[in-house]
């Protein structure tokens, strides 16, 4: 997932790219950023917070930058605190410039099982604005049952407060 910074603040023009991968032994999230239109990049930026080669996957992941306050907002499926298939839903964000990361648990549907008789695909959609973060995501009602939820974060523009 790529975006870019067009706010007026201090990282404007900030170009990120956001994606998964195993380098720490189980799937995490990553971002890197470029602060010269692309000439040069950041190293990996880790920013699911949970324990280092815990065997507790994150998964299709995607990214919004708020353009009134540059923050970048991070939502993907967490395995972190579950057993076997079942799957929770984060928020990570960042007001630094993707440098570090506040992960905040998407609550509403916290934990659901996935179910091998349905196809569990990347419907995942994020959107953020003047502080607002939505979240759309997929979840699981029952084995042949899927729904589509949102979650919303109303932050203080360019902080981690909420209002």
């Amino acid at each position: 997932v790529t975006g870019a910074d067009h706010s007026q603040g201090r990282y404007r023009g900030s170009l990120y790219v956001n994606w998964i991968d195993e380098r720490n032994g189980d799937k995490d999230v990553f971002l890197m950023y470029s602060r010269d239109s692309g000439a040069t990049w950041s190293d990996p930026v880790r920013v699911n917070d949970d324990s280092l080669d815990n065997r507790r996957d994150q998964f299709f992941t995607w990214m919004a930058v708020d353009p009134s306050d540059g923050s970048v907002n991070i939502a993907f499926y967490d395995r972190r605190d579950t057993q076997g298939t079942e799957t929770g839903l984060t928020l990570a964000r960042s007001i630094d410039g993707g440098q570090t990361f506040r992960n905040l648990p998407i609550s509403e549907q916290p934990r659901f099982e996935c179910y091998s008789e349905s196809f569990f695909g990347d419907y995942l959609g994020i959107d953020a604005q003047q502080g607002r973060v939505a979240v759309a995501y997929m979840h699981f009602l029952g084995p042949t049952q899927h729904a589509i939820s949102a979650a919303i974060f109303d932050f203080q523009p360019g902080t981690l407060e909420t209002r």
